[in-house]
């Protein structure tokens, strides 16, 4: 009887996983181009990232700066830069006299800023990108700067400065995970 109840639980096991890595975000239809780590920990360093030069003018260049070099070492499951880069962009935004962002952005880079951990680090980046998304929909940002990403194993989006998915919600362990929105 053991062994027919090993082989129901490592069928049911395998079923399992193959439908949820079919039904997640990187099936075919989400432009993502491949599944290595897809679930589990890479073993290799990760990727050092280059940010580009945003074509931005006035606070929103270091507002969005620091938001991307944050949102690249959550890609890349470090914390390294994650408190300079949300404290940066939040005295970015408090001493902007023209008020060109809501004061919750930079509420919401503090809290990130005080991060202990990745998860903590992570489920503060939401609300903070949900507000940026936000302001560059209005038309504040040039077509083409940012891309709009959203990861529908995390229901949740970040901005990206290319088209390159790199999750910030999993990093390296589902770092494709995500579509481009626009």
């Amino acid at each position: 009887m053991k062994p027919t109840t090993l082989l129901i639980g490592t069928t049911i096991l395998i079923a399992t996983a193959t439908g949820l890595h079919a039904q997640g975000c990187c099936s075919a239809s989400s432009g993502a181009t491949g599944h290595a780590g897809h679930g589990q920990a890479t073993a290799s360093a990760p990727a050092k990232t280059t940010l580009p030069k945003l074509d931005l003018k006035g606070v929103a260049k270091p507002v969005f700066e620091n938001y991307l070099a944050a949102q690249a070492s959550l890609a890349s499951d470090s914390l390294a830069k994650i408190s300079a880069s949300a404290s940066a962009l939040a005295l970015a935004v408090r001493e902007d006299t023209a008020k060109s962002f809501p004061a919750d952005v930079a509420t919401q880079a503090e809290a990130l800023a005080k991060a202990k951990d990745l998860a903590a680090a992570r489920k503060a980046f939401q609300p903070l990108s949900e507000s940026l998304i936000r302001y560059a929909k209005t038309g504040n940002i040039p077509a083409g700067t940012l891309y709009e990403v959203y990861c529908p194993m995390a229901k949740a989006g970040w901005l990206q400065a290319d088209k390159t998915v790199r999750n910030p919600y999993f990093g390296q362990a589902m770092l494709d995970c995500g579509q481009i929105k626009g």
